[in-house]
């Protein structure tokens, strides 16, 4: 029984190939090949207005994609100075967290109210009044705050913020 078994299955195997072998290939035809549409120009980012809604898909498609937010911020219309998130609040709502003094450069460690913390240099902008940072001791930095009016200065204000009296330890 057994060897009647394997006298069947090499027969098998033996005639597969030679019936596939038999046949004849057939050629496949490709499908046919659709043209591509024009590509349309994409519009300067000066002419996008990122402030407007998108209110369409034509809109979507004539901004870049790869063009940094806050360079279309500065870049649009109508728009002074794009804000950033150290200018949120007042400056007496910040914490000095840590301080790093070298030769060239030094850089502080700053905790805004919402709890995060950033590293702020020497030349930063900080505050709600546009305060920039104007040096950076071992135990604290200087922010001037400039009050104008017309254009003209009126008034400047340095405020020191201090790391904490346990830090200074």
């Amino acid at each position: 029984m057994i060897k009647r078994l394997l006298i069947f299955l090499i027969i098998a195997f033996l005639l597969f190939p030679l019936i596939s072998c038999g046949r004849k290939n057939e050629v496949k035809t490709a499908a046919p090949v659709k043209k591509a549409r024009p590509v349309q120009p994409i519009a300067p980012a000066a002419a996008v207005n990122a402030a407007a809604p998108l209110s369409s898909t034509s809109e979507v498609r004539g901004r870049n994609p790869f063009l940094s937010y806050m360079v279309v911020m500065k870049e649009s219309e109508g728009s002074k100075r794009a804000r950033g998130p150290l200018e949120c609040c007042e400056l007496s709502l910040f914490k000095l967290q840590a301080v790093v003094v070298g030769p060239q450069n030094s850089f502080a460690l700053v905790q805004a109210p919402d709890g995060k913390r950033y590293i702020v240099r020497k030349g930063d902008v900080i505050g709600a009044m546009g305060g920039k940072i104007t040096s950076i001791g071992d135990k604290s930095l200087i922010v001037r705050e400039v009050v104008k009016q017309d254009g003209k200065v009126v008034a400047s204000n340095d405020t020191e913020l201090k790391l904490p009296a346990e830090r200074m330890k």
